[in-house]
């Protein structure tokens, strides 16, 4: 089982940067003012992240995990699940709102004015309110299929990864 867990470490514990990455898109920022930027997009953030499910985007993290370790036929009692809900709300709810509120930093320097003010705009609807609120449950749809692919890449790239830096 110990080597069950470890082969997910790195899709799990990437899980917050994945989630982030579907949310901006790596646009480079044009010539107008970063502080303007900033400003927009720490009103954006701090909109959005307060109208977030934090610990929706936490459970995402450790479900799709338990479902694989169910689907390898071990048994995961309720109690089991509530200790590890517990155990993951408790060390990752705080990082994980903290990292969520840094996104302003990143906006400023990848998104232009422009695109923070789409982005502002879109979440000031319904729609887009409704597609935030759906995040995690899209994010915890695709985690198997991550975790599945990190998994058997794994087996080619840290050979050649080993190799290339060894040279």
């Amino acid at each position: 089982m110990k080597r069950y867990f470890n082969s997910y470490r790195f899709a799990v514990a990437a899980a917050p940067l994945m989630a982030l990455a579907l949310l901006l898109p790596p646009a480079p920022a044009a010539a107008d003012d970063r502080a303007a930027r900033l400003d927009l997009a720490r009103a954006y953030v701090e909109a959005t992240v307060a109208d977030m499910d934090i610990e929706e985007w936490v459970r995402g993290m450790y479900r799709p995990l338990l479902a694989q370790v169910r689907a390898q036929g071990q048994t995961v009692t309720p109690e089991q699940e509530a200790e590890i809900e517990a155990l993951y709300l408790d060390r990752m709810r705080e990082p994980f709102t903290r990292i969520m509120l840094r996104q302003d930093e990143f906006m400023a320097d990848m998104l232009s004015l422009e695109e923070i003010q789409a982005l502002k705009d879109f979440y000031e609807t319904d729609e887009g309110r409704s597609v935030l609120q759906k995040m995690p449950q899209i994010m915890e749809a695709q985690m198997p299929m991550m975790m599945a692919m990190v998994e058997s890449e794994m087996e080619f790239i840290l050979p050649e990864l080993i190799r290339i830096l060894d040279e």
